[in-house]
């Protein structure tokens, strides 16, 4: 890949990859990920005829790491993408998310509908979905709630030179990278807050608001290995997707999807984003005089 360029939003700096050519796709990964996880990706999309543009999401990689848990809401990170994408000129952009990244890409989608062009979430489906988990999804969750615990989960994951947090990743994903990634001045800490802000147990407490529906084109990929997140979570999704919703399970992948099976992954994205015609907000007839 090229070299990471900036931009500054929300008083953050963002290192992002852009490359290529072409209708704009962005690529957004979760956790503790940064755009090294679409390493397969952005070529072959480049290839496609496409532009795309990763960035590092703030907390991640090369991006500022604010460290008060307020700074990583979902509604400040969609700013984020929102403000990035009009300091790069880009106006209707296909969105591709991963873990946190598909969540942000969600709620970047029924948020800014007119922003959009085609959804693609893989191996995390529709908030709504996740507001009322399912007691398997609780178990599968676990981590979740251990890592809300600020300089506790901090000291235990690093403990014995990493070995829970080894245990708890497994041998997924880029799993030695991640240590790297994480050894770096405040990044754990930055990484964990986006649980902490999103998902601690006082959140489902919150009066449940409606979702505005995704009117986008959308297609969620899930892995049959994937340990974290059940099927239901994906499957569950279209529900809220006003726009042609289309739904891939890939067996044998786990979790991290772009890397367990790139090849499945390019062949569904080339093959889906441009081919539906794009959703547009309905609009009402004006009165007349």
């Amino acid at each position: 890949m090229t070299e990471k360029k900036t931009v500054r939003v929300n008083d953050v700096d963002l290192a992002y990859v852009d490359e290529g050519e072409g209708d704009p796709v962005i690529l957004l990964h979760g956790f503790p990920d940064s755009s090294y996880l679409w390493r397969h990706q952005i070529p072959a999309l480049v290839e496609g005829g496409f532009r795309v543009i990763a960035p590092d999401l703030r907390g991640f990689g090369d991006s500022g790491k604010p460290q008060e848990v307020e700074a990583y809401g979902m509604q400040t990170i969609v700013n984020d993408i929102v403000a990035m994408t009009i300091k790069l000129g880009v106006k209707r952009p296909h969105v591709v998310g991963h873990d946190w990244g598909a969540a942000i890409a969600w709620m970047y989608a029924f948020l800014m509908p007119r922003r959009i062009d085609h959804l693609v979430a893989l191996s995390v489906g529709h908030p709504g979905v996740f507001a009322t988990p399912s007691l398997e999804q609780r178990a599968a969750s676990w981590y979740m709630l251990f890592y809300q615990f600020p300089g506790v989960s901090e000291e235990l994951l690093r403990r014995n030179g990493w070995r829970l947090f080894k245990e708890i990743m497994g041998r997924d994903g880029d799993y030695d990278r991640y240590l790297r990634d994480l050894a770096r001045p405040g990044a754990l800490t930055a990484g964990l807050n986006w649980y902490r802000a999103n998902r601690s147990p006082a959140a489902e407490l919150r009066p449940a608001r409606p979702f505005p529906p995704v009117l986008a084109p959308t297609l969620g990929i899930w892995g049959s290995g994937d340990k974290a997140l059940l099927e239901e979570g994906m499957t569950g999704s279209g529900k809220f997707v006003k726009g042609p919703w289309r739904y891939e399970r890939i067996d044998g992948a786990g979790h991290w999807i772009p890397l367990d099976a790139p090849d499945q992954v390019n062949k569904l994205l080339l093959g889906f984003l441009g081919t539906e015609r794009p959703a547009h907000e309905e609009r009402r007839p004006r009165r007349r005089l």
